[in-house]
């Protein structure tokens, strides 16, 4: 795939994932659903809400720049592996918002959040084969996800 459609479509899929995501988040714009999510217990280490936005500006930002590494190699099975687990990894983006706060259901929220966690650590692993700047542009996503999956799991278990 050329540069210019590459850029296109990986920014374009991050990019919708993000959008379609924050229309369940607990925002000002939806005053029940932040009601709720701070009511919800949660352990000391969860972040201060701005550092949840500051942390996805930036590994949105890296998805979306992997997906465009990936795109520009030729199709073969290492590539299409690493492309696949990466359109898995931007559903994932918008699906945890909608599942956690559209649904308000903890676990499945956790289910959604361990499978970003295979998902991203995979890509990583797979897109080693194909781009060597992609795999490490991965990286940060993969810990995060790993990271909120812990915490993920501790407020369904807080909360159940």
């Amino acid at each position: 795939m050329n540069r210019k459609d590459a850029a296109l479509v990986s920014s374009l899929a991050v990019a919708a994932a993000a959008i379609l995501g924050s229309r369940d988040g607990p925002t000002p714009a939806n005053p029940r659903t932040a009601s709720w999510y701070a009511r919800l217990r949660k352990p000391s280490y969860t972040p201060p809400g701005p550092v949840f936005g500051g942390a996805w500006a930036v590994l949105d930002t890296l998805l979306a720049y992997s997906g465009f590494r990936v795109l520009r190699h030729r199709s073969s099975p290492p590539r299409n592996v690493a492309l696949g687990l990466w359109g898995l990894t931007v559903l994932g983006v918008g699906g945890f918002q909608w599942v956690m706060f559209g649904r308000k259901s903890l676990g499945a929220a956790t289910g959604v959040t361990a499978a970003m966690v295979a998902t991203s650590a995979g890509f990583v692993v797979a897109a080693q084969a194909v781009d060597r700047k992609a795999a490490l542009a991965g990286v940060p996503l993969a810990f995060w996800t790993a990271f909120a999956c812990l915490l993920q799991e501790e407020v369904w278990r807080r909360n159940r």
